[in-house]
């Protein structure tokens, strides 16, 4: 008894390309999308990642909160800045205003003028932004114009990464005119002829930062500068 092989009957061009979208779509869903921002200045060889979820902040509206002029270039200023905001609503009130619902950060290098360089103790590094070393606070007590108030010192640490650099990791908690408590993160590098200051600075409120303090921990432990030799 002989026994026929069956045919096969050849796929029609409309049964592989479903099959060829199929492998795609499943390819593209096993790499997931991005899980995080690089923001890099290779000029000045600075470096941070960011988890995808923190969005960039509107430049213009960055440059409106700080009063920067926004017909000048990044090398006219001498400053290069990038705002995120991991809230749904990117914007430089949660970098600037009484309270941060959601991590919001910013990585910049600022030209230092050559009349300032010597100028640049580590205190004023700790106090760039809010006044954090005692004398500066000592001052802040006095002057009700800041409106800060129930400051902690979290942590603080002198970094001597070496590549002609040194700097301060200062994380400390402040009450902004009469917001909910904030947490500041900020680390702030100068290299060695004090001509650039390097900083990443991160913020959200107290309640926020218990619950993500180990995105932002990763946030800060990867931002890098190199200087150039």
């Amino acid at each position: 008894m002989r026994v026929r092989a069956r045919r096969r009957t050849p796929s029609s061009p409309r049964v592989l390309l479903a099959l060829a979208v199929a492998a795609v779509v499943a390819l593209l869903a096993g790499c997931g999308a991005p899980e995080y921002t690089y923001v890099t200045n290779s000029d000045d060889r600075t470096y941070v990642k960011l988890p995808a979820t923190w969005r960039p902040i509107d430049k213009k509206a960055l440059d409106d909160a700080i009063g920067l002029d926004p017909t000048l270039s990044d090398d006219e200023r001498g400053l290069w800045l990038e705002g995120y905001d991991a809230d749904p609503v990117p914007s430089p009130l949660h970098l600037f205003g009484p309270s941060a619902p959601a991590p919001a950060a910013f990585v910049s290098v600022q030209q230092v003028p050559e009349t300032m360089r010597g100028q640049f103790s580590l205190d004023r590094l700790r106090d760039l932004f809010y006044p954090v070393s005692e004398t500066a606070r000592q001052a802040a007590e006095v002057d009700p114009t800041t409106g800060l108030s129930d400051f902690v010192l979290i942590s603080d640490e002198v970094l001597t990464p070496g590549e002609g650099l040194r700097g301060v990791h200062s994380v400390f908690r402040y009450r902004m005119d009469d917001g909910p408590p904030q947490v500041i993160d900020q680390t702030n590098y100068l290299n060695d002829d004090a001509s650039k200051l390097y900083m990443f600075f991160v913020r959200c409120s107290s309640e926020c930062y218990e619950q993500r303090k180990g995105e932002i921990d990763r946030a800060v432990s990867s931002f890098t500068v190199r200087e150039s030799s």
